[in-house]
């Protein structure tokens, strides 16, 4: 498989055009074929990868897929937002990068397109993910709600305390946003998108899906009297505040916001405030 020619185009950042765009509304696309020469940003990861898609520091994984793609082995799709006719990965910044090396043209993903929102921000909203954005470093974790920021936020100083106790030594808050953005966030967002949250919350972001369901654990936490995790949480947010189980048809997802605040009156009772 011939090699593909280099590029010099950096790699754009979700997170600004997101801002730029005020990119809110999104629709799920499912999985199909998209353009390689068409992926040309990273949502989280810009500033680790070099022009044209490059890692900055391949390491053990970069080679191991590319051994796996030039056998022409079957890899699980990669997880874009689609902007306009580009792409931005959410998941799958390796398998990019050897499909761009080798020249690739087409590689399956799983594809959720944003839209311009209507809606204008608020001043508070703005300020409060500015300083989110400083303190931690983050892009491109776009709530809807200012409280989700220093929701983000105690979250990133807990994880920074527990990387503290694991390694022996201070850990400075960007280090740990970043640790947390990879092993917390990312990871419980694709699990988002594979429940198929979106559908059902079409005005709100991933960052407030995420931020529901960890309210949701603390809530089931506080009450079971232990930490229940995020995949039981994720599915107990599934099948009493969604409302849907596995395989149920989608119909019953209708009439979801109606419920949605119903249910959580006594469990997340700051909706009726909002």
């Amino acid at each position: 498989m011939p090699l593909a020619k280099k590029s010099s185009q950096p790699v754009k950042a979700f997170g600004a055009i997101s801002k730029k765009l005020n990119l809110s509304s999104r629709v799920y696309r499912g999985v199909h074929p998209i353009p390689v020469d068409r992926i040309v940003g990273s949502v989280g990861r810009a500033a680790d990868l070099l022009p044209g898609f490059r890692l900055r520091n391949p390491d053990v994984r970069y080679y191991r897929i590319r051994r796996a793609m030039e056998r022409g082995e079957i890899l699980p799709p990669i997880i874009v937002y689609k902007v306009g006719d580009e792409y931005y990965v959410l998941d799958g910044n390796h398998r990019v990068a050897v499909a761009k090396e080798l020249g690739m043209e087409f590689i399956d993903a799983e594809v959720i397109e944003f839209f311009p929102s209507e809606r204008r921000e608020s001043k508070t909203l703005r300020a409060k993910r500015a300083e989110f954005e400083n303190l931690t470093g983050l892009k491109g974790i776009d709530a809807s709600e200012p409280r989700h920021y220093d929701s983000f936020l105690n979250y990133i100083k807990d994880y920074a305390q527990r990387m503290e106790l694991f390694l022996g030594r201070k850990v400075p808050l960007k280090e740990a946003a970043l640790n947390w953005f990879l092993c917390v966030y990312t990871p419980a967002v694709q699990a988002i998108v594979e429940k198929g949250l979106e559908e059902a919350f079409p005005e709100k972001s991933l960052a407030d899906i995420f931020a529901y369901i960890m309210d949701y654990k603390w809530y089931k936490s506080q009450k079971e009297g232990y930490d229940i995790g995020f995949d039981a949480a994720l599915q107990g947010f599934v099948e009493e505040i969604v409302g849907k189980k596995e395989g149920v048809e989608e119909e019953k997802k209708k009439g979801l916001v109606q419920r949605f605040g119903g249910i959580l009156e006594e469990v997340l009772p700051w909706l009726k405030r909002e």
